[in-house]
């Protein structure tokens, strides 16, 4: 295989971080790098020495500055870091947004045999043993948040091995402690079959519906396993009615608290899935496979799920994070051209608040991507999929940076229920939406002039709608006050800071609906 980016082994001290590491490298043919000969190299002295001279807290300065510059280098190669390298975890989301990153588990107390025949800093305490176990359990979440974790204790070849799949897998990952989870761009059915391994549910309630169930072949069908359960389609699915339905199907299956659930279609069946997974015996586990590019690229990952009230989008929910995602971009290929168009408008979404890069990149590859051209369309998912994961690493329930994902829905859900669910799809109105908040936010002076314009182009090109009659922006701003981010007579508006940067920009009811009556 080609190595297409850094790829980082992480883990407790003695767990093979660097022989792997080199044995990897050696595979691959390209360079290897251990963080520590590195901070060595450049203070000038060894690690050993830096924690005599200057303490953990000079040696962890020293390591921050290594680590910095090793993150900005995009180089393919493999790294070997210091058990501590990651602790700050700023650092640690940095590192899974740039490289691989594979955690080497190794059993406790083989980790402390090998450990204390070496000179480790850490271990230097009167009381080496109870210094490692205080540290292996602090440290747990730490090595918990990467792309996969490998046994590490094995003969070397079959712990490449493991690595080398993950790194040919390139996932993503949602990091959150202990419930990280992977998120894997690329074929569905062969990795639902490792999930449903790995995972040894005692049964699988799979939910679709009806339109997706009628695609869905043998062997996928045989991968997820279990029985499914069919919903109506589109926002029918996503009803308290749905719901109520899919919990008697749970009941009728006796699906228990071991057992799995895993959603395969749009967003409203993911939504339903991960509800009915989070409320079922207060949580059972889940996985999502979302099916159109929309859900693929916005409703499956982050853990959120909610139903529908009426014509309210989305009031009704809980926070249930999946144990894995699927994201299978060869079923954008079977869609129509208006259901593609929707899910890109959320994917320039996804590069205006956090990927500049990807902005870029759909503007080169406009053609490929609406083409359908299977790699392009791989590299623009995966690179959409990345923003959300990161800033859902960073901000687990929105509590603050989260808010950014909803660049484009204020008046984009205000116009789906205006339209009465059936005027626009979900994409058209973030696009219109997206386009408001981009015209409103070079009035206010926070978005750059002429990067309305810019976007207004390539939504158009990707065959979205930019323009909305007044009319119907005046009947939407009747329902602006359902928005789920308004609090009292304010609502957290999301405007464009710059290409691939957002803000919350706090504004009254009233003045957003002046606003966009203009």
């Amino acid at each position: 295989m080609t190595l297409e980016r850094p790829l980082a082994l992480t883990g407790m001290m003695a767990s093979g971080k660097s022989t792997v590491g080199r044995a990897l490298a050696e595979h691959l043919r390209v360079p290897f790098e251990d963080l520590d000969s590195s901070i060595e190299q450049a203070t000038g002295a060894s690690i050993a020495a830096l924690f005599s001279t200057r303490g953990e807290a000079g040696f962890r300065a020293a390591e921050r500055e290594v680590l910095r510059a090793a993150l900005a280098d995009p180089r393919p190669r493999v790294l070997a870091l210091g058990g501590g390298a990651l602790l700050d975890r700023s650092a640690r989301l940095d590192a899974l947004r740039a490289w691989t990153l594979v955690a080497l588990s190794v059993p406790a107390p083989e980790l402390l045999r090998r450990a204390r025949g070496s000179a480790r800093p850490l271990l230097q305490t009167a009381e080496p043993q109870a210094a490692f176990e205080r540290l292996f359990v602090e440290r747990a979440d730490t090595y918990a948040e990467c792309h996969a974790t490998v046994d590490g204790y094995r003969d070397v070849a079959s712990v490449v091995a493991d690595v080398l799949e993950v790194a040919a897998a390139a996932p993503l990952a949602v990091a959150l402690g202990a419930r990280t989870y992977r998120v894997d761009i690329g074929p569905a059915a062969p990795r639902l079959a490792e999930l449903r391994a790995a995972l040894s549910p005692t049964k699988t309630l799979a939910v679709t519906d009806l339109n997706v169930e009628r695609l869905l072949s043998e062997p996928f069908r045989a991968a997820v396993g279990g029985m499914f359960h069919v919903t109506p389609p589109g926002e029918l699915a996503k009803t308290v009615t749905s719901l109520e339905a899919a919990w008697r199907c749970a009941a009728r299956q006796e699906l228990d608290r071991r057992g799995l659930v895993v959603g395969v279609g749009g967003g409203a069946v993911t939504d339903l899935a991960g509800f009915l997974a989070g409320t079922w015996m207060r949580g059972v586990r889940w996985v999502a496979a979302p099916t159109p590019l929309l859900a693929t690229v916005d409703a499956a990952v982050g853990g959120k799920s909610a139903v529908d009230l009426d014509e309210v989008k989305k009031v009704v929910g809980v926070f249930h994070h999946p144990s894995a995602v699927v994201a299978d971009p060869a079923f954008c290929l079977t869609e129509s051209p208006r259901a593609l168009s929707s899910g890109l408008a959320e994917v320039v979404k996804s590069a205006l608040v956090g990927d500049a890069s990807l902005l870029e990149l759909l503007e080169r590859e406009v053609d490929a991507v609406v083409a359908r051209d299977p790699a392009t369309l791989r590299r623009v998912v995966r690179a959409a999929v990345a923003v959300k994961c990161d800033v859902v690493s960073r901000d687990e329930r929105e509590g603050g940076l989260r808010a950014v994902l909803n660049l484009g829905h204020t008046v984009g859900h205000a116009l789906e229920a205006a339209g009465g669910l059936e005027r626009w799809t979900h994409g058209e109105a973030v696009s219109l939406g997206t386009v408001i908040a981009l015209e409103l936010g070079e009035q206010l002076g926070v978005t750059p002039s002429g990067l309305t314009d810019r976007v207004r182009s390539l939504l158009v090109k990707l065959g979205l709608p930019v323009e909305v009659d007044p009319r119907e922006l005046r009947s939407a701003g009747a329902w602006l006050g359902r928005d789920k981010k308004r609090a009292g007579s304010m609502i957290q508006y999301v405007l464009v800071s710059g290409a691939g940067s957002a803000v919350v920009h706090p504004l009254s009811l009233d003045e957003l609906r002046r606003l966009i009556s203009r």
